[in-house]
């Protein structure tokens, strides 16, 4: 208990001042804090995506083989396609789902498509094959087809990626494999190999 006098000295203080000043000080180490903590997040999500960042992978059509079983006439075309599916990322697994294959001649689809199982893959290569044979449509397109054209091969499928236990949403992949330009007579027995394709992710 103080006594009041009047001595400004032996007067009792004004507590409210000073805490105010205590709670703005309290608040300015708190906002400080906070800050600190959301730059040093977006530094190191910034340092994860630079140095984890996945880059599209790449495809090659190593050996494709078409051949007919017709003795007269264009008959049913059988392509025997090999390719070679790269994934240059470190620290990223590959994930692909409903791949699957499909030749087309003159912009024609020329085989069914084959589908491809579910697979993932760390850096380095893997090794795809597809057999895909063609419709009696195609067939009768092509019989009245004359002049070159270009024999094609194209992977469609869906991408993830998966970075430690992170997986992301899944993006369309396609990639487009030009196989050879050559004339109908000459799909009785087409080996192309070893043909880069180009890779779209969207």
């Amino acid at each position: 208990m103080s006594l009041i006098t009047d001595d400004p000295d032996r007067a009792p203080r004004d507590c409210t001042a000073a805490r105010r000043h205590q709670s703005g000080r309290r608040r300015r180490r708190l906002l400080i804090v906070a800050a600190s903590a959301v730059a040093l997040l977006l530094a190191l999500a910034i340092i994860l995506w630079l140095t984890l960042r996945p880059s599209s992978p790449r495809f090659r059509l190593l050996t494709a083989t078409a051949s007919t079983n017709a003795t007269g006439g264009m008959g049913t075309v059988l392509l025997v396609a090999s390719l070679v599916a790269h994934n240059p990322n470190a620290h990223a697994l590959a994930l692909y789902d409903g791949l699957r294959a499909r030749a087309s001649y003159a912009g024609l689809q020329l085989a069914a498509a084959a589908p491809i199982p579910p697979f993932q893959q760390a850096q380095g290569d893997v090794k795809l094959s597809a057999t895909l044979l063609s419709s009696s449509a195609a067939e009768e397109t092509m019989a009245g087809e004359r002049s070159p054209a270009l024999l094609t091969l194209r992977l469609e499928g869906r991408l993830r990626w998966k970075v430690a236990v992170w997986v992301s949403g899944s993006r369309t992949l396609a990639a487009e494999c030009v196989a050879a330009a050559v004339s109908p007579s000459q799909l009785r027995a087409v080996v192309v190999q070893d043909c880069q394709c180009a890779t779209t992710i969207e």
